[in-house]
């Protein structure tokens, strides 16, 4: 059996990047270990019956505006998104609240109630910049990174560049402190930075807080974050590509230093007259499936030293019989109704303080709490009048001193505090409105997904040895490895974790260059 290309992994990195080569006439198989394609876009029925949980991905940010929705027509093969008007709400311990909102006129009056300075702040950004995030957020991402030499040239033209330079290198609490008086806006706006895995005192993440202030947005898939895979699968087929799930792929198999195939668990051999790529994780792709002594030592280094040591989530799958409802609501409506509601402590250094606890293997008593509720923008996702939430705990893969096997006594009493520090939000979220509740610890993340190393959702820390040019590692962003006709292309590369496909895409985009494919995409 042979094909052109053979994508390891049907991730939804994995799936775009198929569906690009076979839409362009190549010949192209998927080749999948779990029962299902999607990775981390997985809904199942984790509590009772009828009751839809998305067990990782819950929002995705980019999707339907990015060139991966337009190109492969995703909205013809089923995929619809829903957007919440109300986007997140921080909501403090004193029970005020700051809503998010797309609006920067409806953005900037929510912030003049904490602050009229750190309202003109934000406007005043929102025209120096806000016209930049927008037209270069998006191509930034659905394109190989910039040589930071490039991208420093860039800046250098104009006083708006040279002062993300300066504040690129900065750290986002430091920024935010700079640019606003409230702690309460500081508080929030660092929480959109900090829901990603950017910790709020890393040197070189300033500039990512920029991005975050201005741009906001949370759609949900209708259905749930399987039908984007559902959906990517489709297009795949559409046009004559193939998914094959159930099968193990036991190591890439070399001619020389040329990738000419797989072999899989039954020892079968499946060619690949093109090229073979990967989504599956660094160190499983390149020092499992082909082995360390077939790569350059400075290589097989560089895949040791990846990284996934940052914060894991804990996570609560909840059936409910009604929605919460916030003490923070009687002073701002809005907060019931946002997509997200994050409860993240008083000040700054209340984040602070977490991530320093998550890094000591201490998980945090009160900050990183995170609630959505998908069924209330999408009722297919439950039964009719019932609700499912996701409860994100920001947490270490390892407790000190048992490590990550510490989970497994400490999980329902940690499960049980996390409801309670909920209830002192949201009243009348008793016990009975709990119908079924199913406990996701970072090392069942893992177990779920083994490209999550240490519970890490975003596929390795999102640090700035491990972003952009030198993501997943220097020398070796641009999808392509050392190995001839071996490409990857999952959410360790450019530009990063979470779900826009934008790795798939663009190692399509290499791998059509470098093979002479007719490429069809602008």
């Amino acid at each position: 059996m042979s094909c052109d290309f053979i994508i390891v992994g049907g991730g939804h990195n994995g799936l775009a990047c198929a569906a690009y080569l076979a839409k362009a006439g190549a010949s192209v198989l998927v080749l999948e270990r779990a029962a299902e394609v999607g990775g981390g876009c997985s809904t199942t029925e984790a509590t009772l019956p009828g009751f839809k949980h998305n067990i990782c991905s819950v929002v995705h940010t980019h999707i339907p505006t990015s060139p991966v929705y337009r190109d492969l027509e995703l909205e013809r093969h089923g995929v619809r998104y829903v957007y919440p008007e109300h986007l997140r709400g921080t909501v403090f311990p004193d029970h005020r609240s700051i809503v998010m909102y797309r609006e920067p006129e409806r953005m900037a009056a929510e912030l003049a109630r904490f602050s009229a300075r750190d309202a003109r702040t934000y406007t005043r950004l929102q025209a120096d910049y806000g016209e930049f995030i927008e037209s270069t957020y998006l191509p930034l991402m659905y394109s190989p990174p910039l040589p930071p030499s490039v991208q420093t040239a860039m800046l250098e033209r104009s006083e708006e560049g040279r002062t993300l330079l300066q504040w690129q290198v900065s750290t986002p609490a430091r920024l935010l402190d700079e640019l606003f008086e409230s702690e309460e806006v500081k508080v929030h706006f660092l929480a959109r930075l900090t829901v990603l895995g950017f910790a709020p005192d890393q040197f070189g993440l300033g500039w990512i807080c920029l991005f975050r202030i201005l741009k906001a947005e949370a759609p949900i898939c209708v259905g749930g974050s399987q039908q984007l895979a559902v959906g990517l699968r489709r297009a795949l087929e559409a046009h004559g590509g193939a998914v094959r799930t159930n099968v193990e792929v036991k190591r890439i198999v070399l001619a020389g230093n040329r990738a000419v195939g797989v072999e899989i668990a039954d020892g079968t051999h499946i060619a690949a007259r093109k090229a073979v790529v990967t989504n599956v994780e660094p160190k499983k792709s390149f020092l499992g499936l082909v082995g360390a002594e077939h790569l350059p030592e400075a290589f097989a280094t560089r895949v040791r030293n990846y990284h996934s040591s940052g914060r894991s989530l804990f996570v609560l799958h909840l059936a409910l019989s009604e929605p919460p409802r916030y003490r923070a609501a009687a002073d701002n409506p809005a907060v019931d109704t946002a997509f997200s509601q994050e409860m993240f402590g008083a000040t700054v250094a209340d984040q602070v303080c977490a991530y320093h606890d998550i890094a000591m293997g201490r998980a945090p008593s009160e900050a990183m709490l995170q609630i959505t509720l998908p069924t209330l923008f999408d009722p297919s996702q439950a039964p009719a009048g019932r609700h499912t939430a996701v409860v994100w705990q920001y947490a270490p893969y390892a407790v000190a001193p048992e490590g990550p096997a510490g989970w497994r006594s400490r999980r329902q009493a940690y499960a049980e505090h996390l409801l309670e520090l909920w209830r002192s939000y949201a009243p009348n979220m008793s016990r009975d409105k709990v119908l079924a509740m199913t406990i996701q610890d970072p090392t069942d993340t893992e177990r779920r997904n083994d490209n999550l190393v240490n519970g890490v959702d975003v596929v390795g820390d999102m640090t700035p040895d491990q972003m952009g040019y030198f993501r997943p590692f220097a020398g070796w962003s641009g999808y392509r490895t050392p190995v001839e006709g071996l490409y990857m292309c999952g959410g360790y590369c450019h530009p990063g974790g979470g779900v826009h496909a934008g790795a798939g895409h663009n190692a399509a985009g290499v791998i059509a260059e470098d093979c002479k494919l007719a490429k069809w995409w602008g």
